[in-house]
């Protein structure tokens, strides 16, 4: 991939902080995509050149951004804006030459397609440790749900945080998931996930599976490594390797991507997790996770 052109930050008379961006980028379609669940979004201001503010906690800060012309906008606290502008460009991914990349997937008609509708879109790179029991909570709920439980994990477990006058809380560290136990998260109604995180957390904290270290792994040896944890099954261990650990081959397989892979490529046939995994290895090669990301936010919006 080729290095990213460098960005210039600046702040604006608002006293934003400016990230300059000269790839594709739709901040509210990343954000808003189901890849990641603590963004939340403000109203819009009356200013041509003023939109949504999206409020969410980054590697332990409270951050708010948006969408301006030329690139993104944004505040945090209690990181300094200077010691978050790097921090964010990686979270954005926004070294990845996305120009690039969809011309390297964009092999068929129905990829095209959902480039065209979903232009911008853009895989984050969120921190192994949340995205991990990000996904355990999702484990057979809704979009919604995730939302609220890992809400309620942060208030309960995190530390405050506050930017002008907004309220929020960081994702609280394994040993504090791992002393609370299930029985405690059992009665905050995580049900039969309280279990998996719990003993997750534990699993972390002895070092039982490093989440860092995966990054120099192979593919298929970080994913035996996440699926060794409890409640860790394929599906959960392929969003923690495209999401947060650099495996862009990874290809997690939810109804969503079923139903298109099913529907779209195959007529209706039933496949099995495997078998569409390796077809998309072959099919999309090397981004088949960018081409995931687009067919499962095309069959999302078609319903």
């Amino acid at each position: 991939m080729e290095k990213p052109r460098p960005s210039y930050h600046q702040t604006d008379a608002f006293g934003q902080m400016h990230i300059t961006v000269t790839q594709p980028l739709s901040l509210g379609l990343t954000l808003e995509c189901g890849q990641a669940f603590r963004w939340q979004r403000t109203g819009v201001r009356r200013s041509s050149r003023q939109g949504k503010w999206y409020y969410g906690v980054i590697h332990g800060s409270l951050v708010k951004l948006r969408q301006c012309p030329g690139g993104v906008e944004f505040r945090s606290s209690p990181k300094t804006e200077v010691e978050m502008e790097g921090l964010i460009k990686e979270y954005l991914r926004l070294g990845d030459d996305l120009s690039r990349i969809y011309t390297y997937i964009g092999r068929d008609e129905v990829i095209g397609q959902a480039i065209s509708q979903c232009y911008g879109l853009r895989l984050l790179k969120q921190t192994p440790w949340e995205c991990l029991i990000s996904y355990l909570c999702s484990i057979n709920t809704s979009i919604p749900r995730i939302n609220d439980s890992i809400e309620k994990l942060c208030e309960k477990f995190g530390e405050r945080l506050a930017l002008e006058g907004h309220v929020r809380y960081s994702f609280p560290q394994p040993d504090r998931l791992a002393e609370a136990g299930e029985r405690t998260l059992r009665a905050m109604r995580f049900g039969f996930r309280a279990r998996f995180i719990a003993e997750s957390a534990k699993a972390i904290c002895e070092d039982k599976v490093n989440l860092e270290s995966l990054r120099k792994k192979t593919y298929e040896e970080a994913r035996g490594e996440l699926m060794s944890l409890p409640g860790v099954g394929e599906k959960v261990a392929d969003c923690v390797l495209l999401y947060s650990l650099d495996k862009l081959e990874a290809f997690p397989v939810d109804r969503w991507v079923r139903r298109a892979v099913e529907d779209w490529y195959f007529g209706g046939k039933s496949l099995s997790y495997k078998k569409i995994r390796a077809w998309a290895g072959e099919h999309f090669g090397a981004y088949a996770g960018y081409a995931q990301l687009f067919l499962f936010h095309k069959r999302r919006m078609e319903g």
